[in-house]
C-alpha cells in the first residue's frame, strides 16, 4: 500500500512538473506593481523582473505601476487580465488578509475570489521612527510622552487600511496614547515630512529609513520584527514593550482567478528558481530585505494566518478605515 502512494505521488510530482515545464511564454509579461516607481516594492518588482526575464524564452518582463486604492488598482489590473499566464501581480500580503475584516473600507473586488496566490516572495522589517529632536528614544519614553500630551504627537500612514495604518492605530490603543494620524501616497512623502519636522512618527520599511537614520536626521524607535535586526542591533523590539507586537510588511504575487493550474505551478516554480538563487538572495539581503519562498497553499495560508490575527487587532481596537 505505502509503495503504490509513493509510486502514485512520484507520478503526480512528475506530471505537474512535465505539464509547468510545457507551459511557454509567447508574448512579454505584465508585473503590475502597486506601488509608485522608485520605492522599495518597485526596486522588489524590477528585480524580480530582470531576474526572471532570462527564462522566458527570450520574452520580457515588462514593470507596470499601479499606485492608489489601497492597492487594489493594481489587483483590480490582474484580475481582471486574461487568465493566460502573461500578467502577474506583485501583492501587498497584509492588503489582502486584513481589508475583507476592516470596517469602513470598501473593497472594489472580492480578492479572495479575482485572486489566486502563486507565492510568497519578500518580507521587509519595519522600524519606528521619528525626530531626533523628539523628548523621547525608546517606546516607553514615547508612550510616557505621548500620554502625558494626548493628542500632540501624529503618525503617518501610506494608505487606510495598509500595515503603517493599522501599526499606528494598534499602538495607539495597546499603548494607551492618542496620535492624529496623517496619510501619505507612500513612505518616501511620510519621512520627508518627519525630516523636515512636520511630522513625528512613522512605521518605516527599513530600506527607506535606514540611510537617514545612519546620518542622525531620523530616530529608530523600535524594529516591529519578531527578532532583533542585525542591521541595527542596538535598536529594541517593540514587543520588548508591548507584548506580540508584531507587524513586518510582507509581499508575494498572485494571478487572476481562472488561471490554469499549470501556469500557476510555472510561475510558482521559476519564482521560487531565482528567489533560491545564492546571487539573488544576496542582493536582496543587500538592501535589508528577507527573501521568502514556498508553495501557493503556504502563501494562501499566510493570508489566512494574517487576517486571523490583525481580525481580533482590528476588532480589539475598534479600528476603522479612516480612523
Amino acid at each position: 500500500m505505502l509503495h503504490r502512494w509513493a509510486c502514485a505521488i512520484i507520478a503526480l510530482t512528475l506530471g505537474t512538473m512535465a505539464e509547468a515545464s510545457a507551459q511557454t511564454v509567447t508574448r512579454d509579461v505584465r508585473l503590475i506593481v502597486p506601488y509608485a516607481p522608485g520605492g522599495t516594492v518597485d526596486i522588489i518588482g524590477r528585480m524580480l523582473g530582470e531576474a526572471l526575464g532570462p527564462r522566458l524564452n527570450g520574452r520580457s518582463i515588462v514593470v507596470e505601476n499601479r499606485s492608489g486604492g489601497g492597492t487594489f488598482i493594481a489587483m483590480q489590473a490582474v484580475a481582471t487580465a486574461p487568465p493566460d499566464g502573461h500578467t502577474i501581480g506583485l501583492s501587498a500580503t497584509a492588503v489582502l488578509a486584513t481589508a475583507p475584516v476592516l470596517p469602513g473600507f470598501t473593497m472594489p473586488m472580492d480578492a479572495d475570489h479575482a485572486l489566486v496566490p502563486v507565492t510568497s516572495v519578500i518580507r521587509v522589517p519595519m522600524v519606528l521612527v521619528g525626530r531626533p529632536d523628539a523628548p523621547y528614544r525608546t517606546l516607553p519614553e514615547l508612550i510616557a510622552y505621548a500620554r502625558a500630551n494626548p493628542g500632540k504627537l501624529n503618525i503617518g500612514n501610506s494608505g487606510l487600511g495598509g500595515q503603517t495604518h493599522l501599526l499606528a492605530a494598534r499602538l495607539g490603543y495597546e499603548a494607551g496614547i492618542s496620535m492624529e494620524q496623517i496619510q501619505y501616497r507612500g513612505g518616501t512623502p511620510a519621512l520627508l515630512d518627519i525630516l523636515s519636522r512636520n511630522a513625528d512618527l512613522y512605521f518605516s520599511l527599513l530600506p527607506e529609513s535606514l540611510p537617514f537614520i545612519r546620518d542622525g536626521r531620523l530616530s529608530a524607535i523600535a524594529f516591529v520584527s519578531p527578532e532583533r535586526n542585525t542591521t541595527l542591533p542596538d535598536v529594541p523590539l517593540a514587543r520588548e514593550t508591548l507584548p506580540d507586537f508584531v507587524g513586518d510588511v510582507g509581499y508575494g504575487m498572485v494571478m487572476a482567478a481562472g488561471t490554469s493550474p499549470a501556469w500557476l505551478t510555472f510561475w510558482n516554480t521559476e519564482i521560487n528558481r531565482v528567489m533560491n538563487d545564492p546571487e539573488f538572495r544576496q542582493r536582496l539581503e543587500a538592501r535589508f530585505l528577507v527573501p521568502m519562498n514556498g508553495t501557493a497553499d503556504a502563501y494562501r495560508e499566510e493570508i489566512i494566518s494574517d487576517r486571523r490575527i490583525w481580525g481580533d487587532v482590528i476588532r480589539a481596537a475598534n479600528i476603522r478605515a479612516g480612523s
